[in-house]
């Protein structure tokens, strides 16, 4: 019997094996490359998100807060040029690998200038003029200056200029203050090169006067430094443990003081670099990373054993007949077990390489489409144990699944067929077991409400996987238990309903697909929610900090700002003023001009409570009827008078200031009157009309600038009230009516200011005098203000900031620049022709909308969703096909009972039904328990998660509004294909049901 079993013979037993179950068999083998896979590229994928992170994030810091930065000092000995290389080389000494050289600027401590008390600096850097647009040129000999063009005042290039301790130099030519986004480039501190004016602390200080290096070396060694300033140079991949040990060396380096003798001594002086809190940052998304990879990757594994167990039963069962043979030739219980697991453990093997390699695939393609470009992929030590512990777990469901077969009877394996298990007959483990998995599901939802969540942690998204599972199995039972609860009361059911509840009741490998095709569809229903949550997300996250294409920042006041955006776009098309208030120990508040804002700016339509848009926000903010506005020239009013005498003056707003248009005398009857009206070329707002030294009432039928009538609102009605008594004009007939030395505002200017209040704004809006009265703090008081909806998010200012119409609160507020930030929204389609306009203002241009959504769409948070929702997919193609492989291993089976059904005369139609209301059963409490789980892992979690960092109180809350229609559309799918493999399954069981079948089994 030695032979019998020997290796040789082992090894051709398991080959036929294989290739006669070679559906299962190839199955069985990819559940276990898929497993194995699954554990390779959590691990590894989170690491390389991390990293690209990190590097993203360091790259995208601006040069300054990641630099470091010495001062050297000279000392008593060598030139200045010896003591610089000194410093330099004692510097690089200390940097690390990621610093570049340091960029060498000689500059002299500020000397006072006796005439006029201004404060110089003299500053030399090697190629000074190729990093400044100079206007003559460079200083090349002692006696030469350049300076800033703010300082040349009435004086030209060739003119003198006084310098302290080096006396008269000559002015060869001169450079502008670098600024733009690309000034660090060159100047680590552009800042260092721009005047800065006279204040209560401080002379004035002109920028550097450039010399050369030579020059500064004459002064004193006392009177001159040098700064040397290190750039980080971002590498192509940096572990995690290199960017601790980095920031460990910048933040000593910060503080260093590096002796050289008698040379000089070098301090490090970086006050702004702020790599620890990227650091902080980057810590807390290499957590989220952690937190959301390994639940992906876990659930994706246990799917896969949860399949692969099923395969596993399956071939046992298919090979009940073989072992029992070898039984009765004597082979002992060790050697049979060796001859059992043979098989699986051969495709375990095959799997191993196989599985890696998938794995380190499917990293590096998740890797090459997301992540930073570059990044070097490698096979963490972290992915070799996971699949090492997988490879374990799979050995142990493939003996589980032997030993199941190994525990029946020899007559029974012989048989081939499995009798119907009695209630409990899957023994006290397996119970306790499913108890134990059901309970834990229960009690973390329980735990898991009212938390205030701060991320996704591992408990959350496992949270899914667990109450996934735990749905299968109480879908498991409840179907095996309707069905024969049924059965034993189905004497008078129909035949077809009786006959698929007594094979759903025997047949317990039909019910054992509900556990798997469960998990994959709850897995696959949370995956879609919480990564269309987090899209939502991130788009109003977006939406805040950056609420238009493109933001410009504007040094202009709020109405000339307005203006602007008028003037140079009169149309409203890719344009929109925006401002900032920022009143003392009051919330922040926004101003947009409503009337573009629609068109021009980005609103997330999580924003307002009935999911409106801009437009709608838009509609809530603007007031009935705006203020009038005049553009032109000549202002011209229609006017009709009972008496002569007297004259009627407008208060007007225009680009520069309020002003008094005097239009009279009035005539008796009617007239037009007209004045001169310069100063409204660009448009005047009118806010008031009074009428003076008239004997008797005056009505006014027109107003218009250039013959255009007023814009903005009617001349006539309610849109005029009495300034005193806050009353409406008389109307009479299609004319307004003003009483003599009476005062007329537009009601805008008078009603309260419709806002929107953000859900966290704390006492922005806040109690008037009375109870029912609602005001807003102003630099020159309160104004009075109507709420007009709460929204969970407002540009700029997040949930805890308030929005009003500009031109309405400009209509009551004076503009001011003390307490505002002014912006201008710009489409991404704007004509080159109004971005140049905005540039010749002033503006430029501070952030864009695609930037800082890529930004939200690089964090680790955003990265590990994605992988989850790749998961998902799998997860569901798994399922399907390790349904279709069981539907396959259990068609020889009801084939036979539909055969059996047959002889004794059941019709073709009712076996049909029943295998339809079999299949139907099976896959419907599989479909309904997994979307049933899906959906109430999201309820418990969406509601109380941030789906990311969130920085700052500006910064909107997650809203727990699942994409409905990407839901609907999986569910439908879902449901279409688990009714078409009923129905194909239900066809081919009763095609070949015929007597024959019996015979077959027989022999």
């Amino acid at each position: 019997m030695t032979s019998a079993t020997g290796p040789v013979t082992v090894l051709a037993a398991v080959l036929r094996g294989v290739r006669s179950r070679g559906l299962l068999s190839l199955t069985s083998l990819a559940m276990m490359v898929l497993a194995i896979a699954a554990a390779v590229l959590g691990p590894a994928y989170q690491e390389a998100a991390t990293t690209s992170y990190s590097l993203s994030r360091l790259a995208d810091a601006s040069a300054p807060t990641t630099a470091l930065t010495f001062d050297l000092e000279p000392g008593t000995e060598g030139s200045l040029e010896e003591v610089v290389d000194a410093g330099v080389a004692a510097v690089e000494r200390e940097l690390p690998q990621a610093y570049s050289a340091p960029e060498v600027t000689i500059l002299s401590t500020p000397l006072l200038r006796a005439p006029d008390f201004a404060e110089i600096t003299y500053l030399a850097r090697d190629d000074v003029c190729a990093l400044l647009t100079v206007t003559g040129r460079c200083p090349t000999a002692p006696g030469e200056v350049l300076i800033n063009e703010a300082d040349l005042g009435r004086k030209a290039i060739g003119d003198t200029v006084d310098g302290p301790r080096l006396g008269t130099l000559r002015i060869v030519g001169t450079y502008p203050t670098p600024s733009g986004p690309d000034a660090v480039d060159d100047w680590l501190f552009p800042t260092l090169l721009a005047p800065r004016p006279a204040s209560n602390v401080a002379n004035r200080s002109p920028g550097p006067y450039i010399v050369t290096e030579d020059v500064i070396d004459t002064l004193p060694r006392r009177l001159w430094f040098a700064s040397l300033d290190s750039r980080l140079q971002v590498p192509d991949s940096m572990p995690a443990t290199e960017v601790d040990r980095l920031v460990t060396t910048t933040e000593r380096l910060n503080a260093a003081e590096i002796d050289l003798g008698p040379t000089g001594v070098v301090t490090g002086t970086s006050t702004v670099n702020a790599l620890p809190a990227v650091l902080a940052d980057i810590r807390v998304q290499r957590e989220a990373a952690g937190s959301a990879v390994a639940p992906a990757v876990v659930s994706l594994i246990l799917v896969a054993l949860a399949m692969l167990l099923r395969l596993q039963t399956a071939t046992a069962e298919l090979r009940g007949p073989e072992l029992a043979l070898a039984a009765l030739r004597g082979v002992g219980r060790r050697r049979a077990w060796v001859l059992g697991l043979s098989e699986p453990w051969l495709l375990l093997v095959l799997s191993v390489p196989l599985g890696v390699a998938a794995g380190f695939g499917a990293t590096l393609a998740l890797a090459r489409s997301s992540l930073r470009e570059g990044l070097p992929i490698t096979v963490p030590t972290p992915s070799i144990l996971a699949a090492a512990l997988v490879v374990l777990g799979i050995a142990a469901v493939s003996a589980i699944a032997i030993g199941q077969g190994m525990r029946e009877s020899l007559g029974s394996r012989l048989a081939g067929v499995r009798r119907p298990a009695a209630p409990g007959a899957g023994g006290t483990l397996g119970v306790v077991i499913e108890v134990v998995v059901i309970a834990l599901a229960a009690l973390l939802p329980l735990a898991r409400i009212g938390a205030d969540g701060d991320g996704l942690g591992v408990t959350d998204l496992l949270l899914p996987v667990a109450i996934a599972i735990a749905a299968g199995l109480i879908g498991t039972r409840v179907t095996t238990w309707l069905a024969r609860w049924w059965v034993e009361r189905g004497a008078d059911r129909p035949l077809s309903a009786f006959v698929a509840a007594r094979a759903v009741a025997r047949r317990s490998q039909g019910t054992l697909v509900i556990l798997p095709v469960t998990a994959a569809i709850a897995i696959a229903v949370f995956a879609v929610g919480v990564d269309s949550v987090a899209n939502r997300w991130r788009d109003s996250v977006a939406a805040t900090s950056a609420p238009g294409d493109q933001v410009w920042a504007s040094p202009l006041d709020a109405d000339a700002n307005w203006r602007l955006t008028r003037s140079v776009d009169p149309d409203g098309r890719w344009t929109m003023a925006v401002t900032s208030l920022a009143v003392p120990d009051t919330g922040p508040m926004v101003l947009v001009d409503s009337e573009r804002l629609a068109r021009v700016g980005h609103w997330s339509e999580q924003w307002l409570p009935d999911g409106g848009d801009g437009a709608a926000a838009a509609a809530l903010l603007r007031p009935t009827t705006p203020v009038p506005v005049l553009t032109g020239t000549e202002v011209a009013l229609d006017v009709d008078a009972d008496a002569p005498g007297g004259a009627i003056v407008l208060q007007v707003r225009g680009a520069d200031e309020a002003q008094y248009l005097r239009l009279g005398a009035i005539a008796a009857g009617p007239t037009t009157l007209t004045v001169s009206a310069p100063g409204c070329r660009s448009g005047c707002q009118v806010l008031a009309i009074e009428v003076e030294d008239t004997t008797g009432p005056v009505r006014i039928s027109g107003l218009r600038a250039d013959s255009a009538e007023a814009t903005g609102a009617a001349v006539l009605g309610t849109d005029w009230v009495d300034s005193a008594t806050g009353r409406p004009a008389t109307v009479d007939g299609d004319a307004l009516e003003l009483e003599p030395d009476q005062s007329y505002e537009p009601a805008v200017a008078v009603a309260p200011l419709r806002v929107i209040e953000g859900v966290s704004a704390g006492d922005t809006v806040h109690a008037g005098e009375s109870a029912d009265a609602r005001v807003i703090d102003a630099p020159t008081g309160v104004l009075p203000v109507q709420v007009v909806s709460r929204a969970a998010s407002v540009p700029l200012a997040g949930p805890g900031g308030v929005l009003l119409d500009l031109s309405s609160y400009l209509a009551q507020e004076e503009p001011t620049l003390a307490l505002t930030e002014s912006m201008v929204l710009v489409r991404g389609d704007a004509p080159a022709s109004v971005t140049t306009a905005l540039s010749d203002a002033g503006l430029t241009e501070e952030i864009d909308a695609a930037t800082t959504r890529r930004a939200l769409d690089d964090t680790a948070y955003a990265q590990a969703l994605r992988l989850y929702l790749v998961v998902a997919a799998v997860i569901l193609l798994m399922a399907l096909g390790g349904l279709l492989v069981s539907t396959a291993v259990q068609m020889r089976g009801r084939r036979r009972d539909a055969a059996s059904l047959r002889v004794v005369g059941v019709p073709r139609r009712t076996i049909v039904l029943s295998s339809l209301w079999e299949s139907l059963v099976v896959l419907g409490t599989a479909a309904v328990a997994g979307l049933a789980a899906g959906w109430l892992a999201q309820r418990v979690l969406l509601g109380s998660l941030t789906l990311g960092l969130v920085e700052d109180s500006a910064t909107p809350r997650v809203q727990s509004d699942p994409d409905t229609a990407r839901l609907l559309l999986l569910a439908g799918s879902v449901g279409v294909v688990l009714l078409v493999v009923a129905v194909l399954t239900s066809v081919a069981v009763v095609r070949q049901a015929r007597a024959a079948t019996l015979r077959e089994d027989a022999r």
